[in-house]
């Protein structure tokens, strides 16, 4: 507070999120954040140097830092850390140490900078959880000029696609890609078997379903979604299902017409589809993306394995059932379908392995808790040394077991890598016993979202139910010399 001799304003000290400047995923949710509240900063990780060149391929930070000017936040709020590689050991560390150092002028001590200042990646997808309103949609769609200004046009480069301009039904499938390509999170990949199980079960009820995002890792076999949406096109007399992944690389005319080739376009288009069918639905796995549509608006379920290790985050997304979050904001719509397993085979091996770290861990800390427990009930002093050491054997066996999981929850088994290190992807032995695509149990949970309650089925000249598929690569290799 001021007092009456000094009519300077006390300094406002900043809360400070450190990001890497590999994750993309977190910069929709950081960018509402500081769009809605000034106090915010950001300290982004780079390998950029004066030019702007990066030295690191899995360096995001230049589209990052475009992202958040692009949004309006001021330069002096967007701070940098130069780092030589961004996914570098001890790197949250010296982001921290950063920190303290810049809110070292406002004499506050670490303790106090840690407990109320710092603030970890995740402290975007919190303050949305318990500062969402409709006052902060608004103030979204304003900062990323989401106002149909563009709709014109929109709709001249949907006519060259052939796409339809308005309808009823409108579902929008988000394909991901980027754990297969070096990121992490490769169980939370699309499944090309997937989306042509989820198109032939439920075209019918669309007046037209878009397939977007990414079209894979390895890009030719992005015309697998081609033939998905030619094997329904061909039973009906306009084109119904379209194939739209990574348009914004196009470099038509038509396309830049409305800034289709760029981060904020891609949201007006998405905009006009809302605003020109009466029912829309989007349907991914968990990605940032599909974040950015629900605090749009729009309506939105991702999709996520039963027991996923990064699954609590976001929860505090969730309606508690009267439309606001745990934390009392308001729910932005992000909502999850548990699905017993993962679509891909690469996924269902990793599901696997760590429910099989977990059940071993389990088993060797048993007999600790069981004895912490007797003593307990013996009248033993929580605090006794015994009990500490019995506390501290079932922590080393955590750690032992995160530190094994870490290896399947990060980039180490991507088939791709952005740098010159061979990857070491999941052996295809490994693989083959697992099944491609939905299991009919997981397909019923996804049709509880996407049929329309007044639905009744009827004869389609297409298969509708698709199912599982196994792969034996042996009998692939054999079939390849026979032809």
């Amino acid at each position: 507070m001021n007092n009456q001799n000094n009519t300077n304003p006390e300094p406002v000290i900043p809360f400070i999120i450190v990001q890497p400047g590999y994750a993309t995923g977190d910069m929709f949710a950081i960018a509402a954040t500081l769009i809605n509240n000034q106090q915010y900063h950001v300290l982004i990780s780079t390998t950029m140097d004066e030019h702007e060149n990066v030295k690191d391929p899995y360096d995001n930070s230049k589209s990052i830092i475009e992202f958040y000017k692009n949004s309006g936040i001021e330069e002096q709020r967007i701070l940098t850390y130069n780092v030589n590689e961004v996914r570098a050991q001890g790197l949250a560390s010296q982001l921290k140490k950063r920190v303290f150092n810049l809110l070292k002028p406002y004499g506050i001590s670490r303790k106090v900078i840690l407990d109320n200042y710092y603030k970890p990646v995740g402290e975007g997808t919190q303050y949305i959880a318990k500062n969402f309103s409709k006052e902060m949609r608004d103030q979204l769609k304003v900062a990323w000029e989401i106002n149909g200004s563009q709709d014109d046009a929109i709709k001249i480069w949907l006519e060259t696609q052939g796409i339809p301009t308005s309808g009823n039904n409108l579902l929008i499938l988000w394909s991901r890609f980027s754990g297969k390509g070096g990121d992490i999170h490769i169980e939370h990949d699309t499944s090309y078997w997937g989306i042509k199980q989820i198109v032939h079960r439920v075209a019918d009820m669309y007046d037209a379903v878009i397939i977007t995002g990414d079209k894979g890792y390895v890009k030719e076999r992005a015309k697998k979604y081609d033939e998905t949406a030619d094997e329904i096109n061909v039973h009906y007399q306009s084109r119904k299902v379209f194939n739209i992944t990574e348009f914004w690389k196009g470099n038509s005319p038509e396309l830049k017409a409305w800034g289709g080739n760029t981060r904020m376009g891609q949201f007006k288009l998405y905009e006009y589809f809302e605003t020109h069918f009466k029912n829309v639905k989007h349907l991914g796995f968990r990605s940032g993306n599909l974040e950015v549509m629900a605090m749009l608006g729009y309506q939105v379920r991702y999709m996520e394995e039963e027991g996923s290790e990064s699954g609590e985050r976001m929860t505090s997304w969730f309606d508690r059932g009267d439309g606001l979050t745990e934390g009392n904001g308001k729910a932005t719509g992000y909502e999850r379908l548990v699905l017993s397993e993962p679509p891909t085979r690469s996924g269902k091996f990793i599901q696997y392995q760590i429910q099989k770290i977990n059940t071993e861990i389990r088993e060797r800390k048993q007999p600790f808790e069981d004895d912490i427990k007797r003593l307990k009930e013996r009248g033993e002093n929580p605090q006794s040394q015994t009990i500490k050491n019995l506390e501290e054997k079932i922590k080393e066996i955590d750690d032992e077991g995160e530190a094994r999981k870490k290896r399947f929850a990060g980039p180490e088994m991507a088939p791709f890598r952005k740098d010159q290190i061979p990857p070491t992807p999941i052996l295809k032995k490994d693989k083959e016993r697992f099944s491609e695509g939905f299991s009919e149990l997981d397909m019923k949970i996804i049709l509880s979202y996407l049929q329309p309650s007044d639905w009744v089925d009827r004869e389609t000249g297409y298969q509708r139910i698709i199912e599982q598929r196994n792969k034996s690569y042996k009998r692939l290799l054999e079939s390849s010399e026979i032809g």
